[in-house]
């Protein structure tokens, strides 16, 4: 759970100029293959070191793992204060008017003590992430050359495309991963170079405080954060994990601010004999654990790859400075910590 957290928390991260702020609101849909989808209307309000979350949120699961999935991704309004200097997130009700605080840690805090549940199987996943090749990568950013408007905002079209061929070497087990994104971004006047630049300093900050280091935009862009949630409700054994860290020079050719991300995740696997699915449904783990394996189902190979095992568009409605200090975040008065 407090993994979910962390990555809800990553998403999104912006910030403002000394005797500054930024007011932003941006709409996303994002669909899970098997669990459901959840769409979120947010206006932020932030500046150097503290932002607030605005939230308007629903989360339609899918079946069985939908509902235990719903659990960590609620329905409904909400708020949410970052405070950096005191390492402290507080989360608001509005309904009820009460309050929660929970500290902000490093990421190897909130590890520290997790054991394998043998040393047995320790060892077998050890050999099993060894067993691991890649056979091809390609990745390439596109200037599509195409404009149109969106939200007031002028933008250019670009394409990201990203393909990842593997195969287990001891089962013959090979696969194929693919995502293909859509940005439309605007030049950068002076309004946004100062949010970006605020943007930047605010995340480099916050993933400094939980022992992270990655690049905001990039992390929308190639929807690190929404990987991170896939991978933790459903991780299957013996696939190659994600690298984001080579992909500087190409995600340089995007120039401007991202006013629309749409991007479409595929990831599609054979066994030896050309079964598709089997070794999900065998080794299916994370916070859904063996409620898992139950409900994975088999499907024919042709299938597998036809809907996205992840989708994700999100849009900039809105963004503009405002005179914003420390005192507009803090938690109402009439709010009782709960």
């Amino acid at each position: 759970m407090r993994k979910m957290l962390i990555f809800s928390l990553v998403v999104g991260l912006v910030a403002t100029p000394l005797l500054a702020g930024v007011v932003k609101k941006t709409k996303s849909d994002v669909a899970f293959k098997g669990f459901g989808r959840f769409t979120s209307v947010q206006t932020e309000r932030l500046i150097m070191d503290r932002k607030w979350v605005d939230s308007q949120s629903d989360f339609k699961g899918k079946g069985l793992l939908g509902g235990l999935a719903g659990k960590f991704m609620r329905s409904g309004d909400s708020s949410e204060i970052t405070d950096l200097p005191a390492l402290s997130i507080y989360k608001l009700n509005p309904k009820k008017k009460e309050y929660t605080v929970t500290p902000i840690r490093k990421i190897s805090e909130e590890t520290k003590g997790e054991k394998a549940e043998s040393g047995e199987e320790a060892r077998g996943q050890e050999k099993t992430q060894s067993d691991i090749k890649i056979t091809k990568s390609e990745f390439k950013v596109e200037d599509t050359g195409e404009s149109s408007t969106i939200n007031n905002f002028p933008v250019r079209k670009y394409t990201v495309n990203w393909l990842t061929e593997w195969e287990n070497v001891r089962t013959g087990e090979k696969g194929t991963n693919t995502l293909a994104t859509l940005v439309w971004a605007t030049p950068l006047s002076d309004t946004f170079v100062k949010a970006r630049e605020e943007e930047m300093k605010f995340s480099q900050e916050y993933l400094k405080a939980i022992g992270l280091n990655a690049g905001q935009v990039q992390q929308e862009i190639l929807g690190t954060n929404w990987f991170s949630m896939l991978d933790t409700m459903n991780k299957a054994k013996g696939r190659p994990g994600q690298d984001f860290s080579q992909f500087g020079s190409e995600m340089k050719k995007i120039k401007g601010y991202p006013v629309v991300i749409d991007g479409k995740y595929f990831a599609v696997s054979q066994n030896a004999k050309g079964e598709a699915g089997q070794e999900e449904e065998k080794s299916s783990k994370g916070i859904l654990g063996g409620l898992a394996k139950k409900v994975l189902k088999k499907k024919p190979a042709g299938d597998e790859g036809k809907e996205p095992s992840l989708s994700y568009y999100i849009e900039l409605v809105e963004l503009s400075l405002a005179g914003l200090s420390a005192n507009d975040f803090q938690v109402p008065a009439d709010y009782k910590k709960k």
